[in-house]
């Protein structure tokens, strides 16, 4: 539970630490119980034809996350290399090609913690958070221009951006969403942008710009009852309300990463412990199973529409798995 709503407790912080870097088999059966019950209601969906491209070799240590650069035509993927929580210095960001898999440069930026989500901003700049910190990088010096601190964070998270130079951040452990104006000079630290136990343990991010909204996923409160799902939050009140019916319209479970599909109509969302992709309606009015990898650790995925592909990193295995898809 959360102590004064408002901060999840350090059991609970430490089970969903288990989520996002180990994903129990226990916790995969009991979700995988519920589904079976028929406790989540699967919407009707298009037939989209799935077509794997490519895998890459398991040299990547725990991959989180994964952007991808269209100037540097470029991915670029975290990896957390130890534990989720722990400040030792052996996190790095890599460098791997979108036509083939390659890992061009395993190693392109070292000395991060454990870093997890990512943004490019303005072509030039990616911003990856790592446990407490934001970091934020310079991509064609491929160097660390500066640290901001998240005052009060435990686990952040995502981070996502939008057309007025915000950049969001979640942090799992608190309930918290934290934001970086970029158009603020001499900036030091993050600045908490909402607090709210309706966050659930919030996890992936995705800003909608055409309707103003961010799209939030989450992991849940209590991961040994998988219970995370997908909140809509208002960019100019702050208001936040469910997508959809949670569990009927909308999936439930250790939710991580959330992606729009090119039209905005559906959104891609990974259960890391069960190791799915859900395609869901941006309306809540529905979702379907997409890629059932089997295969825990199902992160931060990345979706590239001029491609049509999805890729998806999978922590267990230290792989990325890129699929097209075909409508």
């Amino acid at each position: 539970m959360i102590a004064n709503n408002r901060r999840l407790s350090e059991k609970s912080l430490v089970y969903a630490l288990l989520i996002l870097a180990t994903s129990g088999t226990a916790l995969s059966t009991v979700l995988n119980t519920m589904l079976n019950n028929n406790q989540v209601v699967q919407a009707q969906q298009e037939q989209i034809k799935i077509n794997k491209v490519w895998e890459t070799l398991d040299t990547l240590k725990n991959p989180e996350s994964v952007v991808y650069g269209p100037k540097q035509d470029t991915l670029f993927v975290s990896n957390i290399d130890g534990k989720p929580d722990e400040k030792d210095q052996k996190g790095f960001i890599s460098k791997v090609s979108l036509s083939n898999g390659t890992i061009t440069e395993l190693k392109w930026i070292t000395g991060l913690n454990a870093p997890k989500g990512m943004v490019i901003y303005n072509d030039s700049k990616l911003y990856v958070s790592d446990i407490t910190d934001l970091v934020e990088i310079d991509i064609a010096n491929g160097r660390i221009i500066k640290h901001y601190n998240a005052p009060g964070s435990a686990f952040l998270n995502d981070v996502a951006s939008d057309n007025h130079g915000n950049i969001y951040v979640s942090d799992t452990g608190t309930n918290t969403i934290y934001k970086l104006d970029t158009n603020l000079k001499n900036n030091t630290s993050l600045q908490v942008w909402l607090q709210s136990p309706e966050l659930n343990g919030p996890n992936g991010l995705y800003v909608d710009n055409n309707k103003n909204k961010l799209i939030v996923v989450s992991v849940g409160s209590d991961p040994s009852k998988p219970g995370g799902g997908m909140k809509v939050v208002d960019l100019e009140n702050k208001t936040i309300s469910s997508l959809g019916k949670e569990g009927t319209t909308t999936p439930v479970g250790g939710l991580d990463g959330i992606e729009s599909d090119a039209t905005g109509t559906h959104y891609y969302v990974t259960d890391n412990p069960v190791g799915t992709v859900y395609t869901v309606n941006a309306d809540g009015r529905g979702y379907g199973s997409l890629i059932d990898l089997q295969r825990q650790g199902t992160a931060d995925l990345e979706f590239i529409p001029d491609e049509n592909m999805i890729i998806i990193p999978i922590m267990k295995d230290n792989k990325l798995v890129d699929y097209k898809l075909v409508e």
